[in-house]
């Protein structure tokens, strides 16, 4: 028993290390759906540009003017969704998909390894349950390819890694992740699963329930905050659950920015203002490896024209360029 106990555990730690981290760099110009930064409004929707693509009620006021009282300006409203975030899932600590597939070698969890599990129980059948790390990257693609110069409304940061799951403690702990949302822990559970199907069929016909902010409609449960998924149906669907839950994490942290809706107009900025419960329908996402889906998918939408082709055996790792929807008040500064 002792020898086959070893055996096995020589088989797995064997089978894991050859593990391949497999990616590319994404090509801004040809991966990226363009099409999901439609629609834009100007003037409080005085002008129109791709007004048949989908959106939602962001509750800012239809006035054609606005007025920065900190920066002393004036300007036009201007509303649209920014490219401004890579985000990639994989089953290996240490390996960044986006960045070409590169594979470094991790201080921390080199050995907590993602993928999928299958357990029988007694009443309920068998069931899949999964685990998967994600790297989230700031890399504003409208700034970065210099699209726009000096618009005070576009994410003009450079590149950044701001969060990388293997160095996050509570990524593979779910007692140690609640800790950092003590509200999530009473819709645990039924309340949970009661309230994904009326999210998903919200988000398959335009964008989730704000209201319902514990789920993530088709995708799951959004708590707990880290990389365990109890019912893992398709690679794509836990992939996706990972995007929602890391910017879900980022906004309970307080580093995630609301930039949508009349607070977020008037901050004048262009990273938004504080939000530390997201609002989810300000995000959507758009896959680019292993190949492209050309699709915006909001979060909890229903995934089978993204799954087509996606659940090859050999893709563990996926690539998305993630959008977010922005208010802002395009202003010529008055104090000079």
């Amino acid at each position: 028993m002792l020898l086959a106990a070893a055996a096995a555990l020589c088989f797995t730690g064997t089978a894991q290390s050859q593990q391949m981290c497999n990616g590319s760099f994404p090509n801004l110009i040809t991966d990226v759906c363009y099409d999901c930064i439609f629609p834009i409004s100007i003037m409080g929707g005085f002008v129109n540009l791709g007004g048949s693509s989908e959106d939602y009620s962001t509750g800012v006021s239809g006035a054609p003017i606005c007025i920065c009282t900190n920066n002393l300006g004036v300007g036009t409203p201007v509303s649209l969704w920014e490219p401004r975030y890579m985000v990639d899932t994989t089953n290996k600590p240490g390996c960044m998909p986006l960045l070409g597939g590169i594979d470094i070698n991790t201080p921390y969890n080199a050995a907590e390894y993602g993928g999928e599990k299958t357990t029988t129980g007694a009443l309920k059948g068998k069931r899949k349950s999964a685990f998967m790390h994600v790297n989230e990257y700031v890399n504003p693609i409208m700034t970065a390819l210099g699209v726009v110069v000096n618009n005070p409304c576009l994410d003009n940061r450079s590149f950044d890694v701001p969060f990388l799951s293997w160095a996050d403690p509570t990524w593979n702990d779910d007692a140690l992740s609640l800790m950092l949302t003590p509200y999530a822990y009473p819709f645990a559970g039924v309340p949970s699963v009661a309230a994904e199907l009326p999210d998903a069929i919200s988000a398959t016909v335009g964008f989730p329930m704000e209201i319902l902010f514990w789920v993530a409609g088709a995708w799951g449960p959004m708590y707990p905050l880290n990389g365990n998924v109890a019912i893992a149906n398709t690679p794509e669907q836990v992939s996706h659950l990972m995007i929602a839950r890391l910017f879900a994490k980022m906004h309970a942290a307080g580093a995630g920015q609301a930039t949508a809706g009349q607070e977020a107009l008037n901050s004048c900025g262009a990273l938004g203002v504080p939000q530390l419960v997201m609002d989810k329908r300000q995000y959507k996402t758009n896959r680019v490896f292993p190949f492209p889906d050309n699709l915006c998918t909001p979060i909890g939408r229903p995934l089978p024209f993204q799954e087509i082709g996606a659940a090859r055996p050999q893709d563990k790792d996926y690539g998305y360029i993630v959008f977010q929807r922005k208010d802002c008040c395009a202003t010529t500064s008055l104090a000079n």
